[in-house]
């Protein structure tokens, strides 16, 4: 299953369908949805998305490939994507094929990256590492990664500031075993290019697809004073 699946998202854009604002009116597990469905019909080769009842939802209504990962909200911690053995094992009943977990420096709630990682092994999933650093990948490598996504770069105390898509990061990275995904700061077709110019397996877009109050922002910004 694993060199399949990783085969089935080579070259493909996946859609992160998530509402980032917690004020969003689209944070409805029906919503996200409907935007993943309509991200399809442009050509989407899989999802990312939050939530055990947003991939059970979707997992009814797509073949593609779905990451999923659960967001801690609970404060006073570092690692807040996928946190919990209850968040792997509610995401693998769902449906999701590949769980996202957060592989970053840095408190945890209480499970370490390995044993989550070998949760989901155990339930027949591929695991991604959410990394920043080039050290926190080599890491998530050896204990049990299967794919690399730089979704926390710029996310984190040792990389705030950093250019997102992280490209530089991105071309190290694919000298690596473990397939690396760019996720993070893709707006353009040219970061698309780029990305898999500089060795990515798969790129993920977000918030240029499916966060309109994000881009109405960008574009709000552009107004001259």
């Amino acid at each position: 299953m694993t060199s399949a699946l990783l085969n089935q998202l080579q070259r493909k854009l996946i859609v992160s369908s998530q509402a980032m604002n917690p004020a969003s009116p689209l944070r409805h597990p029906e919503i996200l949805v409907l935007l993943a469905e309509a991200a399809e019909l442009g050509g989407a080769g899989g999802f990312r998305v939050d939530g055990a009842d947003v991939v059970r939802l979707l997992r009814g209504r797509t073949s593609l490939p779905i990451i999923g990962i659960v967001k801690d909200n609970r404060t006073g911690f570092d690692n807040y994507i996928t946190t919990s053995l209850t968040d792997v094992h509610d995401l693998a009943t769902a449906g999701a094929d590949i769980i996202a977990i957060q592989a970053t420096d840095g408190t945890r709630p209480a499970d370490s990256f390995a044993e989550l990682a070998a949760a989901a092994h155990r339930a027949g999933k591929l695991v991604m590492a959410d990394i920043a650093t080039f050290e926190e990948a080599m890491r998530a490598a050896a204990e049990g990664a299967d794919l690399i996504a730089t979704t926390m770069v710029g996310h984190t105390a040792a990389t705030n500031g950093h250019t997102r898509p992280p490209l530089d990061l991105v071309r190290v990275l694919s000298q690596m075993p473990t397939p690396v995904v760019v996720e993070g700061g893709i707006w353009t077709p040219e970061h698309v290019a780029a990305a898999f110019a500089h060795g990515a397996l798969a790129v993920v877009c977000g918030s240029a697809i499916t966060a309109p109050d994000i881009i109405t922002s960008r574009l709000v910004a552009a107004i001259p004073a």
